[in-house]
């Protein structure tokens, strides 16, 4: 059977309607604005932007739920608070933290770039409560009209009790857990993942990590605390792990100030779950322990592996034959690898890593072009 051009926009209308009338968001996914992340936020550090997003000047995607996961001291807190002060400047965001391990540091978290002004604290018990305030804050962004306007952390999602945990405690019981809480963080995942991109909230979250030793085939990747919601869930997961810089022994007679030999840490980055490029892309950034986190750290290897660097022993040169040197002079030359590395390397991360290399406007433009040339003609076959 053939149907004209009008009859089969009329027909799509009539098919769509009730849908659109049972779901107010069903929409054409060019078009849809929870399908689409408006806005990527800059880490702090070029290197684990282009494994997130795959471009340097990315990031965390807003309106997602991204995890930073690790052992104890491998900077997970810290490039949450980063990722919180960068959203604050960048798009001018407020930000809400749920404080489970009542750990977060208002000078630590200013000293890394938040305005902590403009920053909410709630201490946190229980993964039931956590899920009940942050569906109820989400509720409210939505309903108020603010959506992209805050920006939301969890530290850490390992740290929280069930409610039935201090239940227990409370009762002086020593029952087991059962699994109840894996149940109610996967609950809460559940609960907040739409809701999030509904507000065009991102929702940070750490969480510990820790190793099995009965495994036969150890894994890279390492288990979560609180079971696999987070890893199902998440659109975005970073795990984290570190080893200490060792700096000069000049005060090595000192007793009193021996640990300061330990300057900085070396983090490796990799991420184990990433919707919007392909996953496992690791990296290496820096940290010291006075000047905070290198945002240059890990561009040489990049940029060598991309061959936009070359490098001939000790010494390097870029692709156009321009002597370098040594890595000492030009390592803090922060003109050098904004002018002259970072574009080139966003245009090869772009190529080697996104799934697509189109741009959004060009595909919207195929899709047009070929709704107008379907219906031009006199009449399509739907039989």
């Amino acid at each position: 059977m053939k149907k004209s051009k009008a009859d089969l926009k009329e027909d799509y209308k009539e098919i769509f309607s009730d849908l659109e009338k049972l779901n107010p968001d069903s929409v054409v996914l060019s078009e849809s604005p929870l399908s689409i992340v408006d806005n990527w936020i800059d880490s702090g550090s070029f290197a684990l932007n282009a494994i997130m997003s795959g471009s340097v000047y990315g990031g965390v995607p807003q309106g997602r739920i991204v995890g930073f996961t690790g052992p104890t001291s491998s900077g997970k807190t810290l490039i949450i608070n980063k990722i919180i002060g960068k959203a604050q400047k960048q798009l001018g965001q407020y930000g809400v933290i749920w404080d489970s391990e009542v750990a977060i540091d208002a000078n630590a978290a200013a000293n890394v770039g938040c305005d902590i002004t403009r920053i909410r604290h709630n201490p946190i018990d229980t993964v039931e409560n956590c899920r009940n305030q942050i569906s109820t804050f989400l509720d409210n962004i939505i309903k108020k009209g603010y959506q992209g306007k805050f920006i939301i952390a969890i530290d850490s999602l390992g740290n929280l009790s069930s409610a039935k945990e201090l239940a227990d405690i409370e009762k002086d019981k020593s029952a087991t857990d059962m699994g109840l809480r894996a149940k109610a963080i996967k609950s809460m995942m559940r609960a907040l993942t739409y809701k999030a991109a509904k507000a065009k909230t991102t929702i940070l979250f750490s969480n510990h990590v820790y190793s099995d030793p009965s495994a036969m085939f150890p894994s890279l990747v390492q288990p979560q605390s609180g079971g696999k919601g987070p890893s199902y869930l998440a659109s975005l997961l970073v795990q984290l792990s570190h080893k200490a810089e060792k700096g000069e022994k000049e005060h090595s007679d000192e007793p009193m100030i021996t640990n300061a030999e330990r300057i900085g840490a070396t983090l490796n980055a990799m991420t184990i779950k990433n919707r919007f490029v392909p996953p496992f892309l690791r990296t290496d950034m820096y940290i010291n322990y006075k000047t905070g986190l290198d945002r240059y750290a890990g561009l040489l290897e990049l940029a060598l592996n991309y061959e936009i660097i070359i490098q001939s022993g000790p010494t390097y040169t870029l692709k156009d034959g321009k002597k370098l040197g040594f890595h000492k002079n030009f390592k803090n030359n922060a003109e050098f690898w904004n002018n002259d590395i970072l574009p080139e390397l966003d245009i090869a991360l772009k190529r080697e890593f996104r799934y697509s290399n189109e741009k959004y406007e060009s595909l919207k433009a195929k899709a047009d072009k070929i709704d107008q040339e379907v219906l031009s003609q006199d009449s399509l076959d739907i039989s």
